[in-house]
């Protein structure tokens, strides 16, 4: 639910940058839970491709593809299993985003006139996440950024990366990614706070997020980490993964609906 809130990306329309493919494989951890090894368990893993101008996401446990199409201004959703899709564009997810911050300011007049144990919390994480400020700090000999607020903490190891445009295309992905998320999933954190981090990647010019731990302790139990590996170029297997992608959005089974049916298909799947 919360997973892609940590996967990123920047658009850029020069031919020549889109050309340069790269991947971004990613594991998210639950810092809360050791395994039998004593180890975080591994809770999502994700394969990142950036290629001519699009990002194919793919998320095995969900089995789904998301793409990311910033010159068609959009997202499509590939279920293969159910051969499904969908397609959210960009003025139509702000419309959404938008819509919901009177919502979301009444149930916290709800909350506050309600005078409940429990509700005082829940306020001061939803006035933040609408509204999120940060204490920054970096530290260039580590690498490191951290970003604290009194509920909220990132900690973020990152290093230097020679291709610029992959980072900014990166970041700016990480954007979108957020609100998608958001959006996809009732219930997961607002992408604000996320995207404020970005801006503070997006200053340090070149340097990669190589991990983003998340710890909302103590007022919630809920500590992640986000584990990203880059590499400079797709491969051919990478590509064939692309290519199989592209055929199953042109196959004639291939049954498109509105977003919101998709996404009660999809939900009622889950539970």
């Amino acid at each position: 639910m919360l997973l892609r809130a940590f996967v990123a990306l920047l658009v850029l329309t020069n031919t020549a940058v889109f050309a340069q493919g790269f991947r971004v494989s990613t594991h998210i951890y639950d810092l809360q839970q050791k395994d039998e090894r004593g180890r975080p368990p591994i809770l999502s893993s994700s394969l990142s491709l950036f290629h001519n101008g699009r990002v194919y996401d793919y998320v095995d446990a969900a089995d789904e593809v998301i793409i990311f199409d910033p010159v068609e201004k959009r997202f499509t959703i590939l279920n293969s299993a159910r051969e499904l899709s969908t397609t959210l564009n960009f003025e139509e997810m702000r419309h959404l985003l938008e819509t919901r911050v009177p919502r979301v300011e009444q149930y916290i007049e709800d909350l506050v006139r309600q005078k409940q144990p429990g509700n005082e919390k829940i306020v001061t994480s939803l006035r933040f996440q609408m509204n999120p400020e940060f204490q920054e700090s970096f530290d260039s000999v580590s690498g490191r950024l951290t970003m604290t607020s009194p509920s909220w903490t990132y900690r973020v190891e990152t290093r230097e990366w020679t291709e610029r445009e992959q980072v900014e295309r990166y970041l700016a992905y990480a954007d979108w990614t957020a609100k998608l998320n958001h959006l996809v999933h009732p219930g997961s954190l607002f992408p604000e706070p996320r995207i404020v981090l970005n801006e503070s990647l997006k200053k340090l010019e070149g340097r990669i997020p190589v991990s983003v731990e998340l710890d909302l302790r103590p007022n919630e139990s809920l500590h992640l980490k986000a584990e990203h590996r880059f590499a400079q170029n797709l491969d051919d297997a990478d590509h064939a993964r692309i290519a199989r992608w592209e055929q199953m959005l042109n196959s004639r089974q291939l049954k498109t609906l509105p977003f919101r049916n998709y996404q009660e298909i999809v939900l009622a799947s889950r539970r």
